[in-house]
C-alpha cells in the first residue's frame, strides 16, 4: 500500500541516524564537560575500571554521535550505542533507581531499539558509508 516511499527508504535512515545521534550528543556533551563527575557516578554503580569507562561512553556518545550523523562504521557505533543503552537501563534505571518502564527507562529503551535497528540495516546510501564503500 506504501510502496511509493520505498525509493525513500534511506532518507528514513538518514532521519534515524540525526534523530539518534542529536540526542546521544546532547547527553554526552555535559559527561565529556566533568568526566570525572561522570565516573564517580559510574563508581557507585559498582562499574569496573570507573574512570577509563567514564571516558569511553563519554567519547561514545559525542565522537559517536558525529559519526552516527555522518554515517561513518554506523553499525559498529550502533553497536556501542546499544551496549550504553544496555548498561543505562540495567545498572541505572532498574537497578539504582528501580524505575519502571515509563516515566523510567523507555527513552533509553527507544535508543536502544533504534540504536539496535541502525546495527542491522547499516547507514543507507545517503551516508559516508556508503560514499566510501563502508
Amino acid at each position: 500500500m506504501f510502496d511509493f516511499l520505498t525509493p525513500y527508504a534511506d532518507w528514513g535512515l538518514l532521519i534515524l541516524r540525526l534523530g539518534v545521534a542529536w540526542v546521544f550528543l546532547a547527553h554526552g556533551l555535559p559527561k565529556i564537560k566533568d568526566v570525572g563527575k561522570f565516573a564517580g557516578f559510574l563508581q557507585q554503580l559498582k562499574v569496573p575500571a570507573a574512570s577509563l569507562m567514564g571516558w569511553v561512553v563519554s567519547l561514545w556518545e559525542t565522537l559517536g554521535a558525529v559519526l552516527l550523523a555522518l554515517g561513518i562504521f554506523t553499525p559498529l557505533v550502533a553497536l556501542g550505542f546499544v551496549a550504553v543503552m544496555l548498561v543505562a537501563i540495567r545498572g541505572v534505571k532498574i537497578g539504582m533507581a528501580k524505575a519502571d518502564f515509563v516515566g523510567g527507562w523507555e527513552l533509553e529503551f527507544s535508543l536502544l531499539v533504534a540504536a539496535l535497528a541502525l546495527v542491522f540495516t547499516g547507514a543507507g546510501a545517503l551516508s559516508l558509508d556508503a560514499f566510501l564503500g563502508l
